[in-house]
Formats: C-alpha cells, structure tokens, sequence
C-alpha cells in the first residue's frame, strides 16, 4: 500500500461500520462474548471493503467504462439526489436535523448497493473507493452538521463515478453544483 493510499484509507477505517464507531464494549457473559465475536466478524468486513482505494483521480485515459447493474444505478441516484440536496446547507437553507437525514440517505444509499450490487471485482473496488469517500462526508455531517465542508468532497467522489461506469442515466455533476 502507498504512504497516499495509507493515509487516505486508515481514516475511512474510523468509519467502516457505525456499530463499532465509538463502540464500548460491555460484558455480558458467554452469550455477549458470541454477539461480540459476529461484530468482529461484521467489522472486518466492513473494513476490507473500506480498504479498498479512495480516490478514483488514476483512472487511466483508456479506461472502459465497467456497466452498472441496476442497485449500483438506482443507489447512485439516491446518493446524488441526497449530495444535490446538501448543496443547499452550504448557503445556510437547511437545518441540522435536515442535514443529517440526508447524510443518512447517503449512508442508506451505501447500505442498498452493499447488499444488491453483483459486480466483478476490479469494477466492485473501483466503486468501494467512490463509496468510501461519500460515506466518510455523511459521516463527518452526521455529527457535525453545521460543517458543510464535506459536501465538495462528496460531489468530487460523484463525479468519478460517471468516469468509471457507463451510466447514461447519470449526468456528470458539476464540481461547483454548491454555487
């Protein structure tokens, strides 16, 4: 893994399931001790598919363009009608709480692909960086909704993705869709 890959996935980690976020074990016998053992399990998971790359910024010249299936269509169009929507808290026309109901439409978004998306593995890493970096902006807004600094980020990872699959139902947004 490069020093950049490294420093770009190692926080994603912080992020990689929101269960473990913050999570203090608790000891509740032997029947606690199976629970934690499937969190574990869960976790590692979870984490593999945030180590997968973060950026997309490598995408060669020549790339073709991988086919979405229909959950990695329909869940980027969640992702993008929630991303277009926070746009509007970087003026100051939504709420904390609206923030945040967006920022978990994002991470709901995320969720359905996980569980729907039947893609093959170079596609499947290729969308787990994209994923990663919309998922670390929700989260980051989830618990602090008055910053709305990772809305850009949020828009540049959307932004890869029409570079990676041949969606044509997917615009490409513009990077300055906040303005």
């Amino acid at each position: 893994m490069s020093r950049l890959t490294a420093l770009l996935v190692v926080p994603l980690l912080a992020f990689a399931h929101p269960a473990v976020a913050g999570h203090t074990p608790i000891d509740h016998g032997d029947a606690g001790r199976k629970v934690a053992h499937a969190q574990v399990d869960e976790h590692d998971a979870h984490a593999a598919h945030a180590a997968h790359p973060a950026a997309a910024a490598d995408i060669a010249a020549d790339h073709q363009r991988w086919e979405p299936d229909a959950p990695l269509r329909e869940g980027m169009q969640r992702m993008r009608t929630a991303v277009d929507a926070l746009s509007h808290g970087e003026h100051g026309h939504l709420d904390p709480a609206q923030v945040q109901r967006l920022a978990k439409n994002v991470e709901d978004a995320a969720g359905y692909m996980f569980q729907n998306c039947t893609l093959a593995p170079e596609p499947d890493a290729a969308l787990h960086g994209v994923l990663a970096r919309l998922l670390g902006g929700a989260r980051a807004l989830a618990a602090d909704p008055a910053d709305t600094g990772p809305v850009t980020g949020m828009r540049e990872a959307l932004a890869d993705y029409p570079r990676l699959f041949d969606d044509p139902e997917f615009a490409e947004p513009a990077l300055d869709a906040g303005g």
